[in-house]
């Protein structure tokens, strides 16, 4: 009964609340057997869409929606479904009829349902009057932009009126008329419709005009004019047309769950094509490893085994272990990377299966064992959806390409032909591939013209798309190693690392989240199948996240850094009760999550004017297990098998015990941040008086004390030949022993340098008052 009250409320417009939104993406397997690029683009765009919004989702063909159970989908999303045989029109009618009945609402992407298997024309008026669609032909040329027409709406509103928010398309549209438009395409001479809103009855409609066709309206960079590249924001228009269509104009905050709690997640994926090459495999492994050592970020690697197998197991194997020791995964990038549109089942077999066993039963026949594979990367050209369930028989994390210039998001847990198996994580590669940028005959760019594009993609990605967004170029063997081309007419560079040292840096440098594959896999899968419920009161949000539905008992334990967001809040977070505990793991506007059980958990955020003043994780780069309160002591376990970057929000007189190193920020001084480089617990904790701050530590401090007039510092050792510990304190210190020993100290505008020299072996600094 009480829930029932509450949903009454919600609907009246007192209480605003939701009941488990989800989505449905819908394809059509007629559209795909006509046009199998731009379905498939589709199917993974509104999939990364739909991630990027938080919303969870099932996927499901136009042709079978007459039978298809929609009951717990408030959203349907219709992506180019042009082409439908005349059973499934009739079909698919009745069902969207009886949808829009109950008050179901649609996103309609292209054309829908214009076109019969034979790609003739139908009768679809009927449909079109259901829906409120009206066709406007084919509009458009590569001298058209898409630009804010209306920005007094939810969808837009973050836009200045006329704002343009794509570049220049490669050619035209198919024009979706019908209800208010809020963009438009078009140049200096005529405009048309590119996104329309309209209410009918109880349903809300968002029409678009082609947002994802080789037209590349969603593009951040092609190689045809104009060749630059753009901060296009059709993905944020379409995050909000989702939200829309779910809660309307709604006047409160709102959750939004994240795959990480960072702005961007990264991994590496690198196609091995030169496996064949065991002094190519030792550079890049080792080149990677370094990545994963600074930053934390790892990649799938994945090996043509036949090939690896030339390049002699014995050696390669060890390689392969070291890099799984880092926290990468190997994976298979097939036997002999000749999967084509002429594979049988023997051939699927002998590349997949073949591949596999190669890796799998080589790496343990020479001691270093990698266990099983889970991981592919699609070798040539783009495997198509219709052979999706070849892969999701045999892994279950898959990395595919294809469509990056066009489409340049494409990530989630889509189970459109795999049959039985419905847990498949895929990404698309994120624009531009190396082998583009370095190799293709059809492009040509110098070293630094590439690093300059690849930079600004990252960092568009962060800044604007940000929502925990994959960051998941692909790279090459043989293009870090910068092996030379010959006879192509274009720009051949003599080094190509200047590239992939940059987005280095900025994988080092920036707060993003690195996830372990199987752990990112284990993540877009929960964004898919778990369910929420919401409301809001005054100035707390209630949220309760309910696991129970999951198809793997081991999903829930990978929750850990994962993120909720609370969107069209300008407020701030001041407090987090998760299942009735308090839980100091949020940034202003997000929570981190930990690692969660099956079933259900509660939620309660309660909101301020002002940042929160209590002591609190603000971020953390890897899976976080626990986060608790001890006493006045903040516990935070970290796993990791490189480096797990954190930032908390503390007062100066706290520092961390156990980080390998930490530091202030100077400008902002309540920012305490540090890192990790192996499974531990972190301990926020009070530094004992008269110290006052600690601004910088490059050795993990393992306890601070107080005995008599000194303060008492358990350092443990590491690797650097030069250690330095500054502080600040209310008196200046007498004398600073290390084992008893005098060391170097001197105070340098206010603050108390140490200089500490190696650390070899553990140790105990004191500092006398």
């Amino acid at each position: 009964m009480k829930k029932i009250i509450l949903l009454l409320l919600a609907l009246a417009g007192t209480l605003p609340a939701f009941e488990n939104p989800r989505l449905a993406i819908v394809i059509s397997r007629t559209s795909f057997d006509q046009k199998w690029g731009v379905t498939q683009m589709a199917a993974h765009g509104w999939g990364a869409a739909a991630n990027l919004a938080g919303i969870p989702y099932d996927c499901f063909f136009f042709e079978e929606l007459a039978a298809a159970d929609l009951s717990r989908h408030q959203t349907m999303i219709l992506a180019q479904c042009s082409y439908v045989t005349s059973a499934g029109y009739d079909g698919s009618l009745a069902a969207l009829r009886r949808y829009l009945a109950r008050g179901g609402h649609l996103i309609i992407d292209g054309p829908l349902a214009v076109y019969d298997d034979k790609a003739q024309p139908i009768d679809h008026a009927e449909l079109d009057s259901l829906v409120g669609v009206r066709y406007d032909g084919f509009r458009g040329s590569e001298m058209s932009r898409i630009r804010v027409g209306d920005a007094d709406h939810f969808i837009t509103r973050d836009f200045a009126p006329e704002q343009y928010l794509t570049q220049h398309l490669t050619g035209g549209l198919n024009i979706l008329g019908g209800g208010r438009a809020l963009l438009v395409s078009g140049d200096e001479k005529a405009s048309y419709p590119f996104l329309s809103v309209q209410n009918r009855e109880k349903s809300r409609i968002v029409l678009v005009s082609d947002f994802s066709t080789w037209a590349g309206a969603a593009s951040f960079f092609r190689n045809v004019q104009p060749q630059v590249f753009y901060r296009n924001e059709l993905f944020n228009v379409m995050i909000r047309a989702i939200h829309w269509t779910l809660y309307g104009e709604p006047a409160s905050p709102f959750p939004v769950p994240q795959i990480s709690n960072a702005n961007l997640t990264a991994i590496v994926r690198l196609d091995a094509d030169g496996s064949g090459n065991l002094s190519e495999q030792i550079t890049t492994i080792n080149y990677l490893t370094e990545i994963a050592r600074e930053s934390g970020v790892v990649p799938v690697y994945a090996w043509v085994s036949s090939q690896a197998t030339k390049a002699g197991w014995q050696d390669l194997a060890p390689y392969g272990k070291k890099l799984e020791e880092a926290g990468g995964e190997i994976g298979t990038h097939s036997r002999f990377h000749r999967i084509d549109e002429a594979m049988t089942e023997e051939r699927w077999r002998d590349e997949l299966d073949g591949s596999i066993h190669e890796i799998e039963f080589n790496t343990a026949d020479y001691g270093y064992s990698i266990g099983k594979v889970e991981c592919m990367i699609n070798p040539g050209n783009t495997i198509r959806m219709s052979d999706y369930e070849q892969v999701a028989s045999r892994i279950s994390f898959y990395m595919t390409h294809g469509f990056e210039q066009d489409m340049p998001l494409g990530f989630g847990n889509f189970t459109w032909y795999t049959g039985k198996h419905k847990n498949l994580a895929l990404l698309e590669d994120t624009p531009s591939p190396d082998y583009q940028w370095f190799y293709d005959p059809t492009w040509s760019y110098t070293t630094q013209q590439i690093t300059a594009y690849q930079e600004a993609i990252f960092d568009h990605l962060f800044e604007r798309i940000g929502r925990g967004v994959v960051y998941n170029q692909m790279w090459h063997d043989y293009s870090i190693t910068s092996q030379p081309q010959y006879g192509k007419s274009r720009i051949v560079n003599s080094s190509n690392i200047a590239m992939y040292d940059a987005i280095r840096r900025k994988f080092a440098s920036k707060e993003i989240y690195a996830p372990a594959p199987i752990e990112l896999g284990h993540k877009l899968r929960l964004m898919a199948q778990w369910d929420y419920s919401w409301r809001a009161e005054k100035d707390k949000l209630f949220l309760t996240l309910d696991l129970t539905r999951v198809n793997l008992d081991t999903m829930p334990s990978f929750s850990g850094g994962m993120g909720i967001a609370i969107d069209n809040c300008d407020q701030f977070i001041q407090e987090v009760l998760l299942d009735g505990r308090i839980h100091d793991a949020f940034s202003d506007r997000l929570i981190i999550l930990p690692n969660l059980s099956r079933g259900k958990h509660s939620f309660e955020i309660r909101l301020g004017d002002r940042p929160a003043l209590q002591p609190h994780l603000a971020y953390i780069s890897q899976i976080m297990p626990s986060c608790r309160r001890s006493g006045d002591e903040l516990i935070v376990e970290v796993r990791t098998r490189n480096r797990a970057r954190f930032r908390f929000e503390a007062a100066t007189d706290l520092l961390l015990l156990n980080a390998d190193a930490q530091s202030r920020d100077r400008l902002q001084g309540t920012r305490l941040s540090g890192h990790a480089t192996s499974d531990r617990q972190i301990v926020l904790a009070h530094l004992p008086a008269p110290l006052q701050e600690v601004t910088r530590a490059t050795m993990a401090i393992a306890a601070a004390r107080k005995m008599k007039k000194s303060v008492l510092f358990d350092l443990k050792a590491n690797a650097l030949e030069e250690n330095q510990l500054w502080l600040r304190a209310g008196d200046r210190p007498k004398q600073v022993l290390l084992s008893g020993k005098p060391v170097p100290w001197s105070v340098v505008e206010g603050e108390i340098r140490i200089a500490l020299g190696p650390a070899k072996g553990d140790t105990q600094l004191s500092i006398e008052f």
